[in-house]
């Protein structure tokens, strides 16, 4: 049985499970090369890769979907992300 990333046990054909492996897959996405309306090559980063996958969500599915997936990305993000030693205890997560 599938774990999703903050531990609880679902189907492997459940709405969390589908959530929870394109959560990952967001944050996954790296950077790609395209050719802009000039003909240059010009390089899309990460950031604005992901923005425009969750473009897409919105558009297919609706903003609730697109809320939903943001937030999962983010609780995800959130509990993955290493805290360094420099920082204050002023977050939670540290």
């Amino acid at each position: 049985m599938p774990r999703t990333h903050d531990g609880r046990d679902v189907c492997s054909g459940s709405v969390e499970w589908r959530l929870d492996c394109e959560a990952r897959h967001l944050l996954g996405l790296d950077g790609y090369h395209c050719i802009d309306a000039r003909g240059r090559r010009i390089r899309i980063g990460p950031r604005r890769h992901r923005q425009q996958y969750l473009q897409r969500v919105q558009v297919a599915r609706g903003h609730a979907e697109r809320d939903r997936l943001a937030r999962a990305a983010m609780r995800i993000w959130d509990a993955t992300v290493p805290c360094p030693e420099n920082w204050t205890q002023v977050d939670e997560r540290c």
